[in-house]
């Protein structure tokens, strides 16, 4: 696989990962989107429904991890990201483009290259979302 096109934080994420699959992408994605919409802090709590991929990504990107409190799974088949960033008592919801699987190209090298290049706001559907600790 050709990793040039994969940013320097990401040759991390597949260490502490152990691969580089759709998951974990998608996990790296989201909580770069999070970011963009509510900021990032050290109050950030993030709650998702499957205890996955993309949980390894919202531990070595944001630092929120079921052992410190600040990673929570609440159960489900769905792949929902709640982000709240207490600073700013902000939240976001963000769910995957429920289209965005039968855009992709077959090949997984390209797919995961398309997944990497598309902006957030093509990836994930967000809205507001209020303080998932209370």
């Amino acid at each position: 696989m050709d990793l040039k096109y994969l940013p320097e934080e990401i040759t991390g994420l597949m260490e502490h990962h152990g691969h580089l699959c759709f998951g974990v992408l998608l996990g790296y994605k989201a909580c770069k989107y999070a970011v963009e919409i509510i900021g990032e802090s050290d109050k950030m709590t993030v709650a998702v429904e499957k205890d996955n991929c993309g949980c390894d990504a919202v531990s070595f990107v944001l630092g929120c991890t079921k052992e410190n409190g600040k990673l929570i799974i609440t159960g489900g088949n769905k792949e929902v990201w709640l982000f709240y960033n207490q600073e700013e008592e902000e939240g976001v919801k963000l769910t995957v483009n429920p289209g965005l699987q039968s855009q992709l190209p077959q090949d997984k090298d390209q797919a995961l290259k398309m997944i990497m290049e598309l902006p957030g706001n093509i990836i994930f559907m967000a809205e507001p979302y209020i303080d998932i600790t209370e």
